[in-house]
Formats: C-alpha cells, structure tokens, sequence
C-alpha cells in the first residue's frame, strides 16, 4: 500500500517529523491512548493519534471530497510526587516541549497533506504521575 492509499499516512509522518525534536526518548503511534499506560511509558514522550475527520467541501457530486482532518500530538512528561505541591518544574519541561512541537509542525506540509498543518486546539490533563499537554493539529485531504 502506498501512503497515497493511506487514510491514517499524515499520522505516521508527523511521528517520523517529531524525530526531529532530540528531548523525546519515544515517539509513541497507539491506536488509541489506552492502549499507553502510565508505567510503562518512557518520558518525556510525544503520542500521536488521529481524532477525527470532518468534510469542509465536495465536488462532482461527492465524487470529490475535501476532508479535514485531527490529529492529536499528546507530550507526556512525568510528574515526580515531589512536584504534587509545586507543579511549575514540570510545567517548564512540558511548556518548553509543547513550544517545540508546535514550531516544528505549524506550518509544516506532510507529503499527504494538500495544505500545510493547522493548529487548531491545546489541551491539557493531569494525573499523579503524568502530565499530558495535547496539540491539536489539522490536516487536508481530497479523496
């Protein structure tokens, strides 16, 4: 199969792009986040999942079709118990990832792509042990 033929091809090439970025020990590619479990993830780490698709036009009578698509970019850094009471330490590390990603692939036109990525949103989730800062990325498709 030719990643032309690939529906999922963007995800696989923004974890070959965040290769680039040396502070990641893993570029993560799961199905879906439960299949990453907190223990055994390598930190900091970079998770790269698809979210979503929407379809923002058509042509020919569908017979062409303009697709949006979502990608997660999840870094996870890990939040020592040390840091429960004082979280900025980890919040640096993280911060300072997070501005790395989004200079690495704003703007940035994987080969499967017809437009370069969009960021679209930022999220963030805590845990005990972890600390995930979620970029949201949008790419396009023409089917």
């Amino acid at each position: 199969m030719t990643e032309d033929e690939n529906f999922f091809a963007v995800r696989s090439e923004i974890a070959e792009k965040l290769k680039e970025i040396v502070d990641f020990k893993k570029i993560y590619t799961p199905a879906n986040s439960a299949k990453v479990t907190e223990l055994s993830q390598v930190t900091p780490n970079a998770q790269v999942y698809y979210r979503r698709v929407r379809k923002s036009d058509d042509a020919g009578r569908s017979s062409a079709n303009m697709l949006n698509q979502q990608w997660e970019v999840t870094i996870c850094e890990r939040n020592a118990a040390s840091q429960l009471n004082d979280g900025s330490a980890v919040l640096d590390r993280v911060g300072i990832l997070t501005m790395k990603v989004l200079k690495l692939l704003s703007g940035w036109t994987p080969d499967s792509s017809i437009r370069p990525l969009n960021m679209v949103a930022v999220e963030e989730d805590y845990s005990p042990t972890c600390v995930y800062i979620t970029l949201v990325f949008e790419s396009k498709l023409i089917t």
